[in-house]
């Protein structure tokens, strides 16, 4: 090994393996003549449509509060006469909506839940949603969209340390643009703008506004397979820091993320797809020199279409990741999932996804700084393996009928068992009605 080799930084490591991929991309010998990489339009036949919804679900939830094993929701969590095990209803009413107008086409979709409980009715609550998407063209050559989504809903408690009633407002604005410069190269990017905000004063520490942007170059080889060069960065800011138990400011959770990568689409035949990343993140906090991180990151997933009727979907990958509710405690996130589906039959979908996740906690996020957390481990990480499986049934009795079910299992271990560690079994059926 030569001297340049063994002095190589991670960044520069990190820049030769995408230079690695690209090269390798580029030399794959499927190039076909003409290729278009932009979206097609589709435009309903039938031009405007609208569609409406009613629908009940009922569910039990064997440890709602995500508590580890024998310890009694009574005395834990902030709800008078908390119980562990709960069921609770769901009756929900919504719509949908396609608008054309020429080549611009906008979507609408709104939704109303309303969630009683049977045992902890004080967590009973009205959950909205609503969202619009403009997919606009204003040439040949140049297309995108612009939307807006607004959901209000109880937040969920495996994604957050408060065990209380919180009730989380989430409003988000994006918008994306792509340029076709020419039959195989295309420019695009993308913006987005997230508020979250939390009803419950103990979790308004994690009220956040995140900002991000991405910018990207793409070169199709053939038809299906492309490959781009992306840039991308997020700015996450905090009304507060996280406070010590003394009351003074420990760590600013305020965040800058950079990640350079490749994004790679490669169509091995025509039932196996594979899309892909691989690049390299950085997170500074600008108000502190704490919390720092920089590293490699990836996704890799395959499709297959075993049959017309059975699909496979594999996921390989480790990313830093953050509940959406809690993006202060954030960690690096690696594991593998595995989706089947089979259609039984014209009316029957069968659906099961198993999922392993490992989550590394940086040292200095608020979740291992936290008063609520006061063992810290003596490496001072939290870690935590996160397994999970669902199974789910859709059933289509009859036209605009359907009747779906499910059942998901939970198992987090944690070297911080007291707070992090549960088992949770979910079980759901609900049917609904379509009204066109």
């Amino acid at each position: 090994m030569n001297k340049a080799a063994r002095t190589c930084t991670p960044r520069v490591r990190e820049s030769c393996l995408i230079c690695s991929v690209l090269v390798a991309l580029c030399a794959v010998p499927r190039a076909h003549a003409n290729v278009s990489m932009l979206p097609p339009l589709i435009v309903p036949d039938d031009g405007d449509t609208y569609q409406f919804f009613v629908a009940d679900q009922e569910s039990y939830d064997s440890n709602l509060y995500r508590l580890p094993a024998g310890t009694s929701a009574v005395g834990t969590v902030a709800v008078p006469d908390a119980s562990k095990a709960d069921y609770y209803n769901t009756s929900s009413v919504g719509g949908d909506g396609q608008m054309v107008f020429g080549r611009q086409i906008v979507d609408v979709d709104v939704r109303a839940d309303e969630n009683r409980f049977a045992k902890n009715t004080i967590l009973d609550n009205l959950a909205y949603s609503g969202d619009v998407l403009w997919n606009w063209r204003a040439s040949g050559y140049f297309s995108g969209t612009a939307g807006a989504t607004y959901t209000h809903g109880l937040a969920g408690f495996d994604e957050t340390r408060y065990l209380g009633r919180d009730l989380v407002d989430s409003e988000l604005y994006n918008a994306t643009a792509r340029y076709q410069v020419g039959p195989r190269w295309a420019l695009y990017g993308a913006v987005s703008d997230l508020n979250i905000t939390h009803s419950a004063v103990a979790a308004q520490l994690q009220n956040y506004k995140y900002e991000t942007g991405s910018a990207g170059l793409e070169y199709a080889t053939a038809l299906n397979d492309t490959f781009a060069l992306q840039y991308s960065y997020a700015n996450g800011k905090y009304p507060s820091g996280t406070l010590d138990s003394e009351g003074s400011v420990l760590f600013s959770p305020d965040f800058h993320d950079q990640l350079l990568q490749a994004v790679i689409k490669y169509a091995v035949s025509d039932k196996t797809q594979l899309t892909g990343d691989v690049g390299y993140i950085e997170r500074k906090y600008p108000d502190t020199n704490f919390g720092s991180f920089s590293g490699t990151q990836g996704r890799l997933t395959m499709t297959w279409a075993a049959t017309e009727k059975t699909q496979l979907i594999a996921a390989l990958w480790r990313e830093l990741h953050a509940y959406l509710v809690s993006e202060a405690d954030y960690f690096v996130s690696t594991g593998g999932s595995l989706s089947p589906t089979w259609l039984a039959t014209s009316k029957i979908r069968l659906s099961l996804t198993v999922a392993y996740e490992n989550q590394n906690y940086i040292p200095e996020s608020s979740a291992v700084l936290s008063p609520a957390t006061p063992l810290v481990p003596p490496s001072g990480k939290l870690t935590a393996k996160l397994y999970t499986a669902t199974g789910e049934i859709d059933w289509t009795p009859r036209d605009n009928w359907l009747v779906k079910g499910s059942l998901n299992y939970q198992r987090r271990s944690s070297n911080q068992e007291l707070f992090y560690g549960f088992n949770d079994d979910l079980a759901t059926i609900g049917v609904l009605y379509k009204i066109h």
